[in-house]
């Protein structure tokens, strides 16, 4: 199934970002590359959040998903749920990975290029866990071969820094440790681990670590920084592209800060 280009008008520059877009270029990684534990685990709530509650505080940010493994109305829906709250348009290329389609070289390098363009710190969240197979190899009879590379890797063919995400539930710290330790098997940086309540508390699957036991936790198992937890409401939905108050939750819940800080800010950064 060939790609699919969705196209959205750009929103209109604010006041203040090009200098701002100016100094992230000199000082940060021109992209950052999100993950998940598993499917569903709230990667595109955590991301969206986190990109667009940075650009409320004047940071010029934008978030992408060129590669989605789901169905093409749940893709739709996905995409149209960042861009609405990150107002990033969707005018790049978008693989739908469904059973009838994969990625191909030419879609991992415009993806690739896409990351080093642009005036803004980038966002990229990539398919399921960071070893969810993406792009195969094919042999010139046109089948696939016995090669292949996984999530993980187009981060570190970029060289991009990472952020791993887990559902706030009990299974977490495991799903994190093994998650991380995939990475590091890589050579990937890991620069933070972020946690998202899908259901409500209450649940059999609740997490009995406080904050900062699970920041202890992470960091000792992981060897890395929690960002910090984006706790469930039940106006936010992905499928129903219903943002709710996103920006709110996740600015209350992960320390922007920090964030900043883990992807190379200075101690004397200011926002625009």
């Amino acid at each position: 199934m060939p790609e699919k280009k969705y196209t959205d008008k750009a929103p209109a520059t604010r006041s203040g970002e090009l200098e701002s877009a100016a100094q992230f270029k000199r000082e940060f990684a021109f992209g950052v590359a999100v993950f998940g534990t598993e499917a569903g685990c709230g990667k595109t709530i955590f991301m969206t959040g986190l990109s667009a509650a940075l650009r409320d505080e004047g940071f010029p940010t934008r978030a992408i998903k060129p590669f989605v493994l789901s169905s093409r109305r749940d893709a739709e829906n996905e995409l149209a749920f960042i861009s609405s709250i990150t107002h990033t348009p969707v005018n790049y290329p978008v693989v739908i990975m469904d059973k009838s389609s994969a990625v191909q070289e030419g879609n991992w390098q415009q993806a690739a290029n896409m990351m080093r363009s642009g005036q803004h710190l980038t966002f990229v969240e990539l398919p399921s866990s960071p070893a969810t197979p993406v792009l195969y190899e094919h042999t010139s009879a046109g089948t696939i071969g016995s090669g292949w590379k996984d999530a993980a890797s187009f981060a570190c063919d970029l060289g991009l820094p990472c952020i791993l995400i887990a559902k706030h539930n009990k299974d977490a710290l495991e799903k994190i440790m093994l998650a991380a330790s995939y990475l590091r098997s890589k050579e990937a940086k890991l620069v933070g681990v972020g946690t998202v309540e899908t259901t409500e508390y209450g649940s059999a699957n609740e997490l009995k670590l406080t904050k900062s036991e699970l920041e202890l936790a992470i960091m000792n198992s992981a060897k890395t920084h929690y960002l910090g937890a984006i706790e469930y409401s039940p106006s936010i939905s992905v499928p129903r592209v219903n943002q709710g108050n996103l920006i709110k939750v996740t600015s209350a819940g992960v320390d922007l800060l920090h964030v900043l800080r883990s992807l190379g800010a200075p101690a004397s950064l200011s926002k625009s």
